[in-house]
């Protein structure tokens, strides 16, 4: 029997990402994703893949399901209780935290280890999407938690939709400091308002939880190159990875399925239906 590919998916709330074996897929969730991912699972054809999804948005899962049902050669479930299980992250006293936010932190981790591995430093990731989430980790990968607040899109909407004359506008960066009109004002005003509010909780968070010491940071989603240039030349300059929720989940399937058959996960581990899965 042929050895199985770990894989991961990713859904977001406008996004689906896929990674296998080195090869990569991305798609618009408003676009009909459904047939070029089907090409581009054919990539894999003669061979069994394991995928572990990790969603924010149940509708689309129910519809990645149905699709992969027509593909005999592969198998997915949930990452959610492999989150729960997995050590790389601690996430013990942390309520209600989204796999998505772990698997950022995860994917930093992995990121670090892979370019810096004798470096030990705090870790923030901040994921720019519709929300965005400012997520922290000291040098004991423990997980503090973090921030929430909306996204670019999201705040833009809100204005249109909640007042009687602001316009619908378009996101996008503007390199002036004052608008002259009321769609630049409005961009202005979200986008470097995101930046600065990045500003003040990840500088709270090195002062008060790392007694001031400089983290890796992490800026990802798919406003985050907009977000980044309004964070301008400040000090913790992010590095920017698209994907690195996508590389978390990954990095987190890889070594679950390393552990499995090397015969050290304990039963109580398994509870996500992967080891029925593998067997």
């Amino acid at each position: 029997m042929n050895p199985i590919l770990a894989g991961a998916i990713d859904i977001g709330n406008t996004r689906i990402k896929i990674l296998a074996d080195g090869q990569f897929f991305a798609a618009d969730l408003n676009t009909n994703w459904q047939e070029p991912m089907h090409k581009y699972l054919w990539n894999f054809s003669g061979k069994q893949v394991l995928f572990g999804v990790s969603s924010v948005n149940p509708d689309v899962y129910a519809q990645l399901e149905s699709e992969l049902k027509k593909r005999s050669n592969v198998r997915w479930n949930p990452l959610a209780d492999i989150v729960r299980a997995q050590t790389l992250i601690d996430v013990s006293g942390i309520q209600g935290i989204g796999s998505d936010r772990v698997l950022s932190l995860i994917g930093a981790l992995h990121h670090n280890l892979q370019h810096n591995p004798t470096l030990v430093a705090p870790l923030i990731t901040v994921d720019c999407g519709t929300a965005v989430t400012i997520n922290a980790a000291n040098t004991r990968r423990k997980c503090l938690g973090g921030a929430i607040l909306p996204g670019v899109g999201t705040q833009l909407r809100a204005l249109h939709h909640f007042t009687q004359l602001l316009p619908e506008v378009e996101p996008g960066f503007e390199d002036a400091t004052s608008g002259t009109n009321t769609a630049q004002a409005m961009r202005i005003g979200v986008v470097r308002g995101i930046g600065g509010a990045i500003k003040e909780i990840v500088e709270s968070i090195v002062g008060k939880e790392f007694q001031g010491e400089s983290p890796l940071v992490f800026i990802t989603g798919g406003d985050a190159a907009m977000v980044q240039r309004a964070l301008g030349d400040w000090r913790l300059q992010p590095q920017h990875e698209q994907h690195l929720v996508l590389y978390g989940a990954s990095a987190l399937m890889s070594q679950w399925m390393q552990e499995y058959t090397a015969g050290k996960q304990s039963a109580n581990e398994l509870t996500s239906g992967f080891a029925q899965i593998v067997a």
